[in-house]
């Protein structure tokens, strides 16, 4: 009778281990406004390790922007970036934060030649034609090993900005354009909830919240106001 009531024991503590809730948080900046792109981590008492993404992931660079603007990966994951425009760019890594405070943890420049027979391009009531060329090298992959943010940036189009947080940890978000961000699968116990975002010069306020079977509901401000990103 021991054993099988040892084995009674044990599947119910493995049960109880298994639970996993959602948390949602509401993120605003100083003044109080919803406020997107938001990076959302959360750390658990018991670490847990983040498994790299099963495909590359990828960012566009189209119409002369980065899309999306803000890429969140696990640690050891690989980015894809893939020219959709009809001319050249040159994406590079820089430095984050609005005084280049922050450097990047993976410093890199590919030249992406122009995706043939793109459609026109109209920038700021400006209209950019293509021009025609045979296929190159449009998409290059580039894995990422260390946490921590990088920024985007082009040496051929100065105004083209974006940014990449490597996450240690698996349980991330980034806020939609009502400042909100959901995680689910958090297991149960204690946790961290930590902010960042790329204009901030001070780091966040760091919350202490207790996670359940049930969702957990959270709102954060953000000690600055992030600068207008150009549409």
């Amino acid at each position: 009778m021991i054993k099988p009531l040892l084995l009674l024991l044990a599947s119910g503590l493995a049960a109880g281990a298994a639970h996993a809730g959602q948390m949602n948080v509401s993120v605003t900046d100083k003044d109080g406004k919803p406020t997107p792109d938001v990076v959302v981590l959360i750390d658990t008492a018991s670490k847990v390790a983040p498994r790299p993404a099963a495909a590359p992931v990828v960012i566009a660079q189209e119409s002369l922007k980065f899309a999306p603007f803000l890429t969140i990966v696990p640690v050891g994951s690989t980015l894809r970036f893939v020219n959709k425009d009809g001319y050249d760019h040159h994406v590079r890594s820089t430095p984050s934060g609005p005084l280049g405070s922050m450097p990047a943890v993976k410093s890199f420049e590919l030249r992406l030649d122009a995706a043939e027979g793109a459609a026109p391009t109209v920038v700021d009531d400006y209209k950019v034609t293509p021009y025609r060329k045979k296929s190159g090298t449009t998409s290059v992959d580039v894995k990422v090993d260390q946490p921590g943010p990088i920024g985007l940036g082009c040496h051929i189009h100065s105004s083209m900005r974006g940014q990449v947080y490597v996450s240690a940890t698996p349980f991330f978000a980034k806020t939609d354009a009502n400042g909100i961000a959901t995680i689910d699968g958090v297991p149960d116990g204690a946790i961290e909830l930590n902010l960042w975002h790329p204009d901030q010069l001070q780091e966040q306020a760091t919350q202490r919240l207790q996670m359940g079977a049930a969702p957990v509901n959270a709102s954060a401000q953000l000690n600055f106001t992030p600068r207008r990103r150009r549409s």
